[in-house]
């Protein structure tokens, strides 16, 4: 069984999952190649849905979730020790991405692998939040495009002033912060809404163009979990002002493209884009093995993804 077949299954529930143990095995394989054994195995219990699929490989999502678990236990209290530290120091922040993210929308901390940590400062705090975080022990590397970068051994900060690099579009920084709601019994540390989570997690899929399977379950997940909180006319009106209607549309497409239970559900109100985007292909660049349409999909990513001629000039220069 193809990855996608049984994800489809996952998240329609009209559908049944599977039943012979020789599909389970060869499913491991395409689940270990994107790393998303976590993701897989919080919404099966999420569901209530654990005791659809064979024991060898319920034990094995677990034992992947666990190891997981350890992990992103370890980066929650690192993170907790930066944000308590721009706290002190009265920064306004929001951690992306992440933990909070695994948490809030997947159910568990151990949901998500958590590689570094992310957070959204303000500009003009930029430095301040530099100079917090290399108090806590970090080596200062490098400003560019859209965030700063730091790094304690094999653990990197990175220091975000906007959710998109600025020569690919108008992005509003103030919308996020104006709609983004107070982090537990933080005063200065925030999270984003449920909507503009969404739109962030559009345009970081769009920034690493599609490329795993990891993006696709993101975006599919929010919709399954919440939905309700995701107005498709504000996000569009938003984009539009933004100039990355176009990016958010190619990305809800492929989404919609390989879950059409989407239309029922969540109905998308505009055409799709065709990125030629292809599980396929994009299983085989995993593997080191790229086909011509994997060429033709990149080069919407690279240069047809923008809303205006100015910013797809400047791909020319440096692609997205």
């Amino acid at each position: 069984m193809m990855l996608i077949t049984f994800l489809q299954a996952l998240y329609n529930r009209s559908s049944a999952l599977p039943i012979d143990e020789e599909e389970y095995r060869s499913l491991q394989k395409d689940i270990k190649l994107f790393a998303i054994a976590p993701q897989i195995y919080a919404v099966l219990k999420m569901q209530g849905r654990l005791q659809d699929i064979p024991a060898f490989f319920e034990q094995w999502l677990k034992e992947t979730h666990t190891r997981v678990l350890y992990h992103n236990l370890y980066m929650k209290h690192k993170e907790e020790e930066i944000l308590k530290a721009l706290e002190q120091w009265q920064i306004h922040a929001i951690p992306l991405k992440g933990i909070n993210f695994a948490d809030r929308y997947f159910g568990h901390i151990g949901a998500r692998v958590t590689g570094d940590i992310d957070i959204y400062i303000p500009l003009n705090r930029l430095e301040e939040a530099i100079e917090c975080v290399k108090e806590q022990g970090y080596v200062y590397e490098i400003t560019k495009d859209h965030h700063a970068r730091l790094h304690l051994n094999d653990l990197t900060v990175e220091l975000h002033w906007t959710l998109d690099k600025e020569y690919w579009s108008d992005l509003n920084s103030h919308a996020f912060w104006q709609s983004s709601e107070n982090l537990r019994e933080y005063q200065y540390i925030k999270q984003l809404s449920t909507p503009s989570t969404f739109y962030f997690i559009c345009l970081h899929s769009a920034r690493h163009q599609m490329d795993s399977i990891r993006y696709l379950l993101d975006i599919v997940q929010m919709l399954d979990r919440c939905g309700d909180e995701i107005d498709y006319e504000a996000l569009f009106q938003q984009a539009d002002q933004d100039k990355t209607l176009r990016r958010v549309l190619t990305v809800l497409s492929i989404v919609y493209e390989q879950f059409p239970h989407l239309q029922q559900t969540k109905p998308l109100p505009y055409p799709y884009i065709d990125s030629r985007w292809n599980y396929e292909s994009i299983k085989n660049a995993k593997m080191g093995l790229r086909d011509w349409n994997f060429y033709r999909y990149k080069l919407h990513f690279k240069h047809l993804i923008f809303d205006s001629w100015k910013y797809t000039l400047k791909s020319i220069k440096k692609s997205y």
